[in-house]
């Protein structure tokens, strides 16, 4: 059973040399079979959270912390745990901001962002939270390779501008927008991008966490208002994106440098076409990129918009694209770490233990003059057993209610957010409607200015009626003004149909943003009472783990003694030994 004891704020276990069984406390020897206890070298393998996650092994690091596959044994499926780094957790602002990335995902709930799932604090002080367990690649990866085919790149950006569409609909701003950021899954026909780390969005309303002009992100993909410090909007995730997108067709970043040189070139310089470096790639594909990269916010297009873009873009090309196919396993894939023993694995074991104890017993005692102590002992390690069932069912209840509430939650809150999207995008369309029908009627209004005054002079310099014998030079000119007056008639006519127009789309546009603003109210409360019972239900988890894991460890202690005597018997010893090992049979 994994055993945790207290050294330098974390919690290690130790592990027999001999049987791999973990223990808890300070014991040098393995009550199972006398194997010397060596600490394992990641005190987090091993270790069960919140009640139901068993952490497995170490997959990644970064700068605010760890991240490791642990497995969750009731529902038999395996999650990625990331722990804020040790050294943070005392740090409010860095506890702040690892939390953040839970409410942000959370608040968006999208098919191309990862999903975080739980999240909290461990009773000796570790921040962490639980999200899918990603198989497949980062985008840099697919980048070192060199330039990504224009099909490829647009269905790729395509996804992660619907992402941040739905992200920026519900105030959430990324901030770090770059390819590590960007993952690829693996077992798609295709590419299917999951968004991850949001450690460093900003929600609005939220107080900020660190001073105004402090500077966040990756240098090669920063917008130049936040090399500035400015505060930050959503068009800086589209500027980031934009620098992915010009990396992912040209093979090459907008901008290279050291860091000072990087952060003046965002800000100052124009980057050159993408076509500078690979000319096959078109004008259009030039004007859009580099819409993408304006220093002002304000002339980017918004995420949608973009999405509209590539899904044109996509629809076009997405015929003559090559089927990528399922991505394969790597050909010399890493060795499988050593299984970790999970608490309801080990409860198994131990039923089976008590058998083979009393089996022993038995053997060692064949007429029946087992020593009083140790029959005593394998009984109350039977009466031990019925209450770690009755323990470990009590922590299934609660786990299954848990993860039921908060399925249900995340299930109601992708089909808000994805109403909030659908409703958002029509904002977008009504809107470019509305801006398109007010500048027919800016045309319409430029057009009769300067038609006006020379139609007023045309009409004035008309020979007063009535004409006895009409001139050519008359006719003529009756006909300018004629023709005049039909271009005037017609522009007023464009100016009227213009307003109509314009008047119809923007009342469509406040009804639209009446129900969005409705939809986001009821996607900010969705969950908020099922959260109440949420975190008393993890509390109870935790606590019914605490009992377990000191179930366990008594087990071990009550067992050893038992051990020992058996051990005296050298026919038996060998058969002892197997107790702690994963065959128990004898």
């Amino acid at each position: 059973m994994v055993g945790l004891e207290s050294l330098g704020g974390l919690r290690i276990m130790k592990v027999c040399v001999n049987c791999r069984a973990r223990f808890r406390g300070d014991p040098e020897f393995c009550p199972l079979d006398g194997g010397r206890l060596m600490p394992v070298k990641d005190p987090l393998i091993g270790r069960t959270i919140a009640g139901r996650y068993v952490v497995q092994e170490r997959i990644g690091a970064g700068g605010m912390g760890k991240v490791y596959r642990a497995r969750q044994e009731v529902l038999g499926r395996d999650v990625a745990i990331k722990f804020l780094s040790e050294h943070l957790t005392h740090d409010p602002s860095y506890r702040k901001r690892f939390m953040r990335e839970a409410r942000a995902a959370n608040r968006i709930h999208h098919e191309h962002i990862i999903d975080i799932t739980d999240f909290g604090e461990t009773e000796d002080g570790l921040v962490y939270l639980a999200m899918e367990y990603l198989d497949g690649t980062p985008l840099n990866e697919l980048i070192a390779q060199g330039s990504v085919p224009l099909a490829r790149a647009a269905h790729i950006g395509l996804q992660v501008a619907r992402a941040l569409g739905r992200a920026h609909e519900l105030s959430v701003v990324h901030r770090d927008i770059k390819p590590d950021n960007i993952y690829l899954l693996r077992g798609y026909d295709g590419d299917f991008v999951k968004l991850l780390d949001f450690g460093l969005a900003h929600i609005a309303g939220e107080l900020r966490v660190t001073a105004t002009g402090t500077v966040f992100g990756t240098p090669e993909y920063m917008a130049p208002e936040q090399a500035r410090g400015a505060p930050m909007t959503a068009a800086a995730d589209v500027y980031s994106l934009g620098c992915v997108i010009y990396e992912m067709l040209t093979g090459q970043l907008p901008f290279t440098g050291s860091t000072p040189d990087l952060v003046l070139k965002h800000m100052r310089e124009t980057p050159r076409p993408p076509s500078y470096h690979k000319p096959s790639l078109s004008p259009e594909l030039d004007t859009l990129l580099l819409a993408l990269l304006e220093k002002e916010p304000a002339d980017r297009p918004k995420a949608f918009e973009l999405a509209e873009s590539l899904a044109t873009l996509w629809e076009r090309l997405r015929p003559s694209m090559a089927p990528l196919g399922k991505a394969l396993p790597p050909t010399n894939p890493p060795a499988a770490p050593p299984k970790v023993v999970g608490p309801a694995e080990e409860e198994e074991r131990w039923s089976e233990r008590v058998e083979r104890l009393e089996e022993l017993l038995a053997r060692a005692h064949p007429e029946g003059d087992t020593p009083p102590e140790h029959g005593a002992a394998v009984a109350e390690l039977r009466r031990r057993l019925e209450a770690i069932a009755a323990l470990r069912g009590q922590l299934n209840q609660r786990i299954t209610l848990t993860e039921s509430q908060s399925s249900k939650v995340r299930i109601v809150r992708g089909r808000l957010g994805g109403a909030i999207e659908d409703l958002a995008r029509d904002e977008a369309s009504l809107k470019r409607q509305a801006q398109q029908a007010r500048e027919r009627v800016r045309q319409a209004e430029e057009t009769m200015r300067e038609l006006s005054p020379r139609l007023r002079r045309q009409w004035q310099a008309l020979p007063p009626p009535p004409l006895k014998q009409p001139t050519p030079a008359a006719l003529e000119h009756l006909a300018d003004v004629g023709r005049m007056a039909r271009e005037w008639l017609d522009a007023e006519q464009a100016r009227l149909e213009g307003e109509d127009t314009a008047r119809r789309e923007e009342t469509r546009l406040d009804d639209l943003r009446f129900q969005l603003a409705q939809l986001k109210g009821r996607l900010g409360s969705v969950g908020a009472v099922q959260e109440v019972d949420h975190v008393k239900l993890r509390g109870e988890a935790v606590d019914i783990e605490a009992r377990l894991t000191d179930a366990l460890a008594e087990m071990a202690r009550l067992s050893a003694p038992v051990v020992q005597h058996l051990v005296g018997f050298p026919e038996l010893r060998d058969r002892v030994r197997l107790l702690g090992s994963v065959s128990l049979s004898v």
